[in-house]
């Protein structure tokens, strides 16, 4: 192993103490290591995100031929591998489970995402809780943190259960006098599957298989639609899972930095056991300590950086959409109309000509969302609900008299 060596003052005076920081006998080969692994997530990390937003199965660029080597051709190569060593079920088994998983409402994801959010917690109370408090922190730190992982998952819990807003046979009639069409990207047009009419803003989910108003996504996050009803929650599911990335990045930053300054890092001596050459600590030498010692302290701070930078430009995106009145779902439809009609005579005067109605202005937008109305409690069907209990509470007066007349008689 290599070494960083300190002089620490004790009561004898200046005491030279060896520190630990790492496993392999060569510092270069393990910084080597660092470097090619680093490199080899962000290669393997960019590639698969270029091939899910730009690959095609026709086309003949750099990620289209990409796009057809990972999803098409490897895959029939998998299911005929399967098919002579297991026989023909195996290869239909594997069509059900990609069936299911990819087309299919289920909760994988919702499990992924409590080992990810639960884990990371637990391990940083482990790992990271025993520093607290030092120097820069209270103790109070370990009670806030806990307060905002159980109101993570309390409010993502409350978008997972919410109604999104379904459109039924009941609600349809009033949520069409609410949405009226715009006859741009909603037309009056009937759901082939739930057999009602479609309200402007709604949307058929094929993996839920309901209609729902004022559609913006389906999120797997949370296996639900994000719609009328549960807007808001979405919201405020990312709003507290940001605020409980950028925490736990402030908490682990601060508990490395104390650390290090314990320690005194960055005035340490490294010692290269094999040619007991001796150098001065860099950055890189401190930051491989740290992930020798602190490695679940370090590796939590940097997963909650990146899911926060993440989060934080996710959440302003949906924040700009309800600023400007629309939704994900209409964003995807005003692209597609404009970009038909630039491909159509006296373009630019037609592309002037739009106008979204569901622009009310900033305000009334966003009260929209963070007050929505209830689609299970609109007037008709509330009148219908009243004259069907009404008829139910005759029925048996009704027959309580019948039954007098025959006594009397």
């Amino acid at each position: 192993p290599f070494w960083l060596k300190t002089w620490q003052a004790n009561a004898q005076g200046l005491a030279f103490s060896r520190i630990r920081a790492g496993a392999h006998p060569d510092w270069r080969v393990q910084t080597m290591n660092f470097y090619i692994i680093t490199a080899g997530y962000l290669l393997v990390g960019g590639v698969g995100v270029g091939i899910f937003i730009w690959g095609k199965a026709e086309g003949n660029s750099f990620f289209d031929k990409l796009y057809r080597l990972v999803c098409v051709a490897a895959p029939r190569l998998l299911k005929s591998a399967l098919a002579k060593c297991f026989g023909p079920r195996a290869p239909a088994a594997l069509d059900a489970a990609w069936e299911y998983v990819c087309f299919k409402s289920n909760p994988i994801v919702q499990m992924f995402y409590l080992m990810v959010v639960v884990g990371g917690v637990l391990s940083f109370m482990a790992f990271g809780f025993p520093h607290i408090p030092n120097r820069f922190l209270g103790g109070m730190h370990k009670y806030i943190g806990f307060a905002i992982f159980t109101t993570c998952v309390s409010v993502w819990w409350k978008a997972c259960t919410t109604d999104p807003g379904i459109v039924t046979k009941q609600n349809v009639e009033d949520l069409c006098d609410i949405y009226e069409w715009d006859d741009q990207i909603f037309c009056s047009a009937k759901c082939k599957t739930c057999d009602v009419l479609k309200p402007a803003r709604s949307k058929h989910c094929g993996l839920c298989n309901v209609c729902v108003a004022k559609f913006d996504h389906h999120c797997i996050w949370i296996n639900n639609c994000v719609g009328v009803g549960n807007h808001k929650w979405f919201l405020a599911f990312l709003f507290w899972h940001l605020v409980l990335c950028l925490y736990g990045c402030g908490l682990g930053t601060t508990i490395a930095y104390d650390v290090i300054l314990q320690k005194d890092l960055f005035n340490a001596v490294f010692v290269d056991p094999t040619t007991r050459e001796q150098k001065r600590a860099t950055y890189l030498i401190v930051a491989q300590y740290m992930l020798a010692t602190e490695g679940m302290v370090v590796f939590v701070s940097v997963l909650s950086t990146v899911m926060g930078l993440v989060l934080f430009g996710f959440f302003l995106w949906h924040l700009n959409l309800v600023r400007i009145g629309t939704t994900t779902n209409e964003l995807s439809k005003w692209n597609y109309v404009k970009w038909c009609l630039k491909h159509e005579e006296d373009s630019n005067e037609k592309l002037s000509s739009l106008r979204n109605i569901y622009n009310k202005g900033m305000v009334k937008n966003y009260a929209e969302v963070f007050f929505p109305l209830d689609v299970h409690s609109l007037p008709r069907q509330l009148a219908a609900a009243g004259r069907a209990s009404g008829q139910k509470n005759d029925q048996p007066a009704r027959r309580s008299k019948g039954k007098d007349k025959v006594k009397k008689g």
